[in-house]
């Protein structure tokens, strides 16, 4: 048997980033940055519980037929994608997980918009509110990844029985 042989990639980020001199990264600099989003940390539960409310607000008005690019569907993306970009910075990755799939799935409706389109949103809008009550923090563990694969299992279906068309 020959013996396995070891390969050691190189270390192509190293050599892109300064580790001193001019645009180098500075730690201290890194430190405050940290410091100071460990800071609004204790706002982002706030801003998020502001966001579901504009989520609930527009998807209790959402109704089927409603077409593509629709003003009330491309604010609820925009309101989940807020929430996506936050949630990951603030220690609720599965916040920003949950925003994704949401934002994916209405990225990728064609058409006007089936009562199954509206209930996997409202399906998201929930999961979202279930982690923010129960400050589910970090990935939300097996809670976490049972949440994530049974919305995306949900949002194949829909597509698989037409409902984005």
């Amino acid at each position: 048997m020959a013996k396995p042989q070891i390969i050691n990639p190189p270390n192509k980020l190293k050599s892109k980033v300064s580790m001193g001199g001019p645009g180098a990264v500075d730690p201290e600099r890194l430190a405050r940055a940290e410091a100071v989003i460990e800071k609004m940390t204790a706002n982002y539960l706030d801003w998020v519980e502001a966001d579901l409310k504009k989520l609930e607000t527009e998807l209790a008005a959402l109704k089927p037929g409603a077409a593509e690019g629709d003003e009330r569907v491309d604010r609820i993306y925009r309101t989940s994608h807020d929430i996506k970009g936050q949630g990951g910075s603030f220690g609720y990755q599965l916040m920003t997980e949950v925003g994704a799939l949401m934002c994916r799935y209405i990225e990728n409706l064609k058409g006007r918009l089936s009562q199954e389109d509206i209930d996997l949103m409202k399906l998201c809008y929930k999961s979202m509110r279930a982690v923010i009550s129960g400050r589910l923090s970090g990935d939300g563990g097996e809670a976490g990844r049972m949440v994530i694969d049974g919305l995306g299992k949900v949002a194949q279906k829909v597509k698989a029985a037409g409902g984005d068309d």
